[in-house]
């Protein structure tokens, strides 16, 4: 019997469907995680940000129940760190930590690259060839979540298009956290993912060379993990200020 498939972790913000089944309660749960997502992904709220537990309820008008479950939920995905008497900050994660992932990234991706350059359809180049033209398209308007989303989603499609679930799977949680890692510590105005560079490994996949998309591809998860900021930012944010228009 085939195992059911979790939800990868995503910090994608979402939209609660419109569902009158839907409790009012989880509808205003994802209100609150959304809104902390988006303000993650803009860099409002820095990596360490406490968040104070009762700015944050008055801001969205709800009780610390609801608040807290939408925290856990941000924990499962690793937008915020829990901590036993120190409540919930924005999650930092180490450069150790960064150096990893990166680095599980550029062995598997290498190995994707010289499966695609053998198996690719022109479609399929098609497709991401669509889905780096919009991400030009959003990081030239300056829309920021919607880069960071189509930045990794550039990945993912590659990956999808091997046809394997347990790659999928994997990738999944992966461009998820490096997706994270590029909202907490990208410097302002630099394109850490880089839309010129996932069209010139689309070249070399589309030419059928391997060697070329797996050199492109490790140089181009390389400069990503280099261009994150190491600094630490202020962590001085009004919660209340920042949130209270979310009601």
């Amino acid at each position: 019997m085939a195992r059911p498939k979790q939800t990868p972790p995503s910090i994608t913000p979402v939209s609660t469907p419109e569902d009158p089944n839907l409790s009012q309660e989880l509808a205003d749960e994802m209100r609150v995680r959304d809104a902390i997502v988006e303000a993650v992904l803009s860099q409002k709220l820095p990596p360490g940000t406490r968040l104070v537990e009762t700015p944050l309820c008055e801001a969205f008008g709800v009780n610390r129940s609801l608040l807290r479950r939408a925290l856990v939920r941000l924990a499962n995905e690793k937008v915020v760190e829990l901590q036993h008497n120190r409540g919930a900050s924005v999650a930092q994660p180490s450069q150790t930590e960064m150096h990893e992932v990166f680095e599980v990234r550029r062995l598997i991706e290498g190995s994707l690259m010289r499966r695609l350059c053998a198996c690719a359809k022109p479609g399929d180049i098609t497709g991401l060839r669509r889905l780096v033209q919009d991400e030009a398209q959003a990081y030239h308007q300056g829309d920021r979540s919607r880069w960071l989303r189509l930045s990794g989603e550039y990945h993912l499609a590659a990956a999808r298009v091997l046809g394997n679930e347990e790659l999928q799977e994997i990738m999944n949680a992966l461009v998820a956290r490096t997706s994270l890692m590029k909202a907490l510590y990208d410097a302002p105005g630099r394109s850490v993912c880089s839309f010129e560079e996932h069209d010139a490994i689309l070249d070399a996949i589309a030419a059928g060379d391997a060697e070329r998309a797996c050199r492109l591809m490790d140089e181009h998860l390389q400069s990503a993990e280099r261009k994150l900021r190491r600094d630490p930012p202020s962590t001085d944010v009004d919660l209340l200020q920042l949130f209270g228009a979310a009601r």
